[in-house]
């Protein structure tokens, strides 16, 4: 992942998305609820938290005591700078990576626009560090770019050797169904479809993405993959 291109990227840019939380974080608050899921008091993890607009509204609407990191100093301090201001319920923001959470499990562990810009070797590690920190009955919630994607499939400059990768602005990875299917296999999924939706920017820009949804368990019923 480009630290030094997301740091700087929030700095200059502040609150690139405005402050609505994304589609993955409402479509993962209604899946729950309409599934019945209890959260209230339950421990849960945003990875790649950003500047903490889905951690805050997952937070509030799940009832859960969120931990939220980012290796984005800017963009962590732009979360705690909210949260100090009161109103949005407490999150426990940390700059780090993935890798360097040890105080697992969670009951939910959710990861929104993250798996997208991690490298190969992270993407081969993130399953693994997932399978770790995820409580023996949590619930994952990933929501990851498609190869259809249309913002930036085959734009930019194909990375060698790394199918549906590209170099744009930035570096970024986009996923096949067979994909996710075999990096997390070790759950049980949920809910696994593609999303199209507009993205809204703080500009009054928006960009068109189609985006997986993937919500699994270790123990949902069932074993089909939906």
């Amino acid at each position: 992942m480009s630290l030094s291109y997301w740091d700087g990227a929030y700095r200059s840019d502040r609150k690139i998305w405005g402050k609505r939380p994304s589609e993955i974080a409402l479509a993962a608050s209604k899946f729950i609820s309409e599934a019945g899921i209890p959260t209230a008091g339950k421990r849960m993890l945003d990875i790649g938290c950003g500047y903490g607009r889905d951690a805050f509204y997952l937070a509030m609407h799940l009832g859960v005591r969120m931990t939220a990191v980012d290796p984005a100093a800017s963009a962590v301090e732009m979360a705690r700078a909210d949260g100090a201001r009161g109103g949005p319920p407490e999150v426990d923001f940390r700059v780090a990576r993935f890798q360097d959470v040890a105080d697992g499990p969670f009951d939910l562990v959710y990861a929104a626009n993250l798996y997208q810009i991690l490298p190969p070797q992270e993407r081969k590690q993130f399953p693994r560090t997932v399978n770790a920190l995820l409580a023996p009955d949590g619930v994952f919630i990933l929501g990851t770019l498609s190869s259809r994607d249309p913002e930036h499939a085959g734009k930019g400059t194909a990375v060698p050797g790394d199918r549906n990768s590209w170099v744009d602005k930035t570096y970024v990875h986009l996923s096949d169904r067979a994909e996710l299917e075999s990096a997390f296999h070790f759950l049980k999924f949920q809910k696994f479809h593609e999303h199209e939706f507009l993205e809204s920017r703080a500009g009054g820009s928006s960009h068109h993405h189609i985006s997986w949804i993937l919500i699994a368990s270790r123990n949902a019923p069932g074993s089909g993959k939906a």
